[in-house]
């Protein structure tokens, strides 16, 4: 059994036959936190307590996502963090209210048309649906439709580097005309950081550190 804080609140993450409960204890305070997950683990023991995972389950896919990202940050780079929250947008958008059980691999499969309609690649697909497994593992729904959904085929030719010539001639092909801005300025951060383009797209002033840069 486990004891953690989320913000100010105490929450309990333990396991019972198999059956693995998460939820928050309503308190922050550490004594009161310790005796009401000794009432929930004697609740879980008697069959009188639902599983975290049931609960998980009956929550809409924007809930689910929102849980999903609370856990996921302290496993995350910052980096990582604004690319997962990328990939959850088109999902969110998709998905919306649906709840987790009424997720089928129907639904998935009418995601992924939605999705090539809007010119998504194969690579990307494969990423949100690899956010949407997680999700669905964690309220045990994912092995219902498993057999269904596989990953979608890729490319696996990667191209070539660019020689420093070729980088140099870019970057003064996009700084010959000021429309092209923007272009030059995503093509020097990708040059110099190797950043995706979903990545540059997500980028906001508060992520740069000018303290750190001088």
């Amino acid at each position: 059994m486990s004891i953690y804080k989320r913000e100010k609140t105490w929450w309990t993450d333990f396991s019972v036959n198999g059956q693995r409960y998460r939820q928050s204890l309503d308190t922050t305070d550490w004594r009161e936190a310790q005796s009401r997950e000794k009432d929930l683990i004697g609740e879980a023991t008697a069959g009188k307590l639902v599983p975290s995972s049931q609960l998980f389950a009956k929550l809409t896919f924007v809930e689910a996502a929102d849980r999903y990202m609370a856990d996921r940050l302290p496993h995350l780079a910052p980096r990582s963090v604004v690319t997962e929250r990328e990939r959850l947008k088109p999902l969110r958008a998709f998905l919306s209210t649906l709840t987790l059980t009424r997720i089928s691999a129907d639904c998935v499969r009418d995601y992924i048309g939605y999705r090539k309609k809007q010119g998504a690649a194969n690579r990307t697909l494969n990423m949100e649906l690899g956010i949407l497994r997680r999700i669905l593992k964690r309220a045990k729904r994912w092995h219902l439709l498993a057999e269904d959904v596989k990953p979608l085929p890729e490319r696996h030719n990667v191209g070539r580097a660019l020689q420093h010539g070729e980088k140099l001639k870019l970057l003064k092909a996009a700084a010959s005309r000021p429309e092209w801005q923007l272009a030059r300025l995503a093509a020097t951060l990708a040059l110099n950081t190797t950043m995706r383009a979903c990545e540059i797209r997500g980028l906001q002033w508060r992520d740069v550190d000018f303290l750190g840069v001088l």
